[in-house]
């Protein structure tokens, strides 16, 4: 065996299955009008992967198979997450997929346009799953030297009102790889809704994020990719109970993001299909990646936005306009338009209803928003509890002032979507759907920026060090 020769940060995970049992409804389509999951096709999972680097630095990601997480169960969860392991509270971020499969009892409090759903005991059984998976972790601790790598995936998500109209492409991937050169863990992101399955699927699915954190697992465990100090020998770590490592998926800016456009039909394979090359994107990233030999810190940083809600029509003109839609829509239909085009008018007659559903509730003048930015060294993470669309995610990748930076919707809570102004000025389903107008999102958008830029300066106080190197 070589000498162990140190390293920057340690790693621990564990994968979780938090699959409801049959007969409880589904989130994520009005049009299901309630219905009842029938079986589990394939499994709702949790995946945590905990960093923390030499100082006391650390970040929990918790990234689960739900349509969200609302900010109470996100509280609960980060709270019994962190008692269960030992890190800090503030540490844990708890990351929703965005799968319109998964159970509509996990979530409370979305809004007057759709019913309460929220069923205390799947609540609480699912915070209890998390914190056992967490009681894991501080025995899996592992050095690590972590491969921070992007790719890109354009055939598998689009943006779903224009195929031309702006999308992210890019995967972000964080792999954390131990002293035998094998993966121990990783955390990957891209964005697009998860709705390759659609409102007629009565089975708990994980849609595409599901499949491609599958197939990633699967693919990371057959390999040892890279030389480190023991490589060539059996890893003394088991990174999951089953023996593959555990891979935590991110939603990215994904509020006009989805696979409208690009799936080929609403059917599992298919879901396997753009989910494998998610996964194909984020292997090879990782496998053209070198891993992190200098010291890194991990940092994360907190705020608490102020955002200003949209002004609302009265209930009559929103009414109005929404007969409008639902006759443009069964025009559309009776027509026989392509499925895109149908889904996009069908929509545009959702995002009317509930922006009546608005109109008739109204809204507090300003919403408080939690939002988070992490650290690894030169890359960053910044987690927004909205379905933020792709202008807003890009511009801020372009400006922060980390050379590398993923932006991460559906976390520490949800208010819905955050539509730039080109939605609004089209009448977009999101955009009638929204609590903001244009200007609260670039408010929103403005806070992100200085978190991160706060967090470059805290993150730049302490100059890294070389360390040995670990890789031949």
């Amino acid at each position: 065996m070589n000498e162990l020769r140190e390293a920057p940060l340690q790693v621990a995970a564990a994968t979780v299955d938090l699959t409801p049992r049959a007969g409880l409804p589904l989130g994520g389509y009005l049009l299901r009008e309630g219905k009842t999951a029938t079986r589990a096709h394939d499994p709702l999972e949790g995946s945590l992967v905990w960093l923390r680097d030499r100082a006391e630095g650390e970040v929990l990601w918790i990234g689960m198979d739900a349509l969200c997480a609302d900010e109470e169960l996100a509280g609960l969860i980060a709270t019994a997450v962190s008692q269960a392991c030992g890190c800090r509270t503030d540490a844990v971020l708890v990351c929703a997929s965005h799968t319109h499969s998964s159970a509509a009892g996990w979530v409370r409090g979305l809004g007057p346009m759709l019913p309460e759903t929220a069923d205390a005991g799947l609540r609480d059984g699912l915070v209890e799953r998390l914190s056992s998976a967490a009681r894991l972790l501080p025995g899996r601790l592992t050095p690590c030297w972590p491969v921070l790598a992007e790719g890109r995936a354009p055939a598998a998500g689009g943006n779903r009102n224009d195929p031309a109209g702006p999308h992210d492409a890019s995967v972000g991937v964080l792999a954390a790889v131990d002293a035998a050169g094998r993966i121990a863990g990783a955390v990957f992101d891209y964005a697009s809704h998860g709705t390759v399955l659609g409102y007629d699927n009565l089975e708990w699915s994980a849609d595409w994020p599901g499949a491609a954190r599958r197939s990633l697992s699967a693919s990371l465990a057959e390999l040892a990719p890279f030389e480190g100090p023991a490589s060539g020998e059996p890893s003394q770590e088991v990174p999951s109970a089953n023996g593959t490592p555990t891979v935590a998926f991110l939603q990215g800016a994904a509020g006009d993001a989805s696979p409208r456009f690009v799936r080929r039909s609403q059917s599992f394979s298919e879901a396997d299909r753009l989910g494998g090359l998610v996964a194909g994107a984020a292997l090879t990233a990782i496998l053209e990646g070198v891993p992190e030999a200098a010291e890194l810190r991990v940092t994360v940083r907190r705020a608490s936005v102020g955002v200003q809600t949209r002004h609302l029509p009265d209930v009559a003109e929103a009414r109005r306009r929404s007969n409008e839609l639902e006759a443009a829509w069964l025009a559309a239909r009776a027509a026989g338009v392509a499925a895109p085009q149908e889904r996009i008018a069908r929509t545009r007659y959702e995002g009317s209803l509930m922006l009546v559903a608005l109109a008739e509730a109204g809204m507090p003048p300003t919403l408080d928003l939690p939002i988070a930015a992490v650290a690894v060294g030169d890359a960053a993470w910044v987690h927004l509890p909205v379905e933020l669309f792709a202008s807003y995610g890009l511009a801020l990748r372009e400006r922060s002032p980390f050379p590398s930076t993923r932006v991460i919707g559906y976390t520490n809570g949800y208010v819905g979507y955050v539509a730039d102004e080109a939605a609004h000025r089209d009448g977009v389903y999101e955009a009638s759907a929204s609590r903001f107008d244009p200007r609260g999102g670039q408010v929103l958008a403005d806070a992100a920026l200085d978190l991160l830029r706060a967090l470059a300066d805290e993150a730049s106080t302490e100059s890294p060090r070389a360390l040995q190197d670990a890789w031949r």
